[in-house]
């Protein structure tokens, strides 16, 4: 009598080579959290710095105070974030540029005064993303840069004010 033997190495392979098929074959919004479900924030830690430079930012926008420079790999424009432990800076931002010293987990924060930016130095801060971003640059505002420059001019003159602490 013969022996009847099973290759079952074809049979494993051809489930496997479905599922890879699978895989590349499902659209990319499938793979995305439906509406309805929430999920946890992402929680990171960045070295803050600051800048102070007016200008249009990668997303268009008119640099700002609540405005970040962030890395596009790591936070992409638009990106909605919450830091913490950065004193009275900590608070709510939206990343509006990119620069060419900001790479990896660091991020810039936008200051209307040279002076305030060079006090607030780096430091080390957490990092909460509230929404991430579509990484999309929108063309220049006129009505958004006009408003920004007022703030920005409305924050120097009462930093100029204020009595030095």
């Amino acid at each position: 009598m013969g022996s009847w033997r099973i290759d079952v190495s074809h049979s494993r392979r051809i489930p496997f080579a479905a599922l890879v098929a699978l895989t590349f074959l499902t659209p990319a919004s499938a793979w995305q959290v439906p509406p309805g479900i929430r999920r946890r924030p992402t929680i990171r830690y960045f070295i803050a710095t600051a800048y102070s430079v007016e200008g249009n930012g990668a997303s268009g926008k008119w640099s700002h105070p609540g405005s970040v420079a962030a890395d596009r790999r790591v936070l992409p424009l638009n990106t909605r974030i919450r830091v913490y432990g950065a004193g009275r800076y900590s608070g709510d931002y939206t990343v509006e540029d990119t620069g060419g010293k900001v790479d990896g987990h660091h991020i810039d924060v936008y200051m209307p005064s040279h002076a305030e930016a060079m006090k607030f130095g780096h430091q080390r801060v957490k990092v909460v993303v509230l929404k991430y971003g579509d990484d999309e640059a929108s063309p220049p505002n006129p009505q958004q840069k006009a408003e920004a420059k007022a703030v920005n001019r409305t924050v120097r003159a009462s930093a100029r004010a204020a009595p030095p602490k």
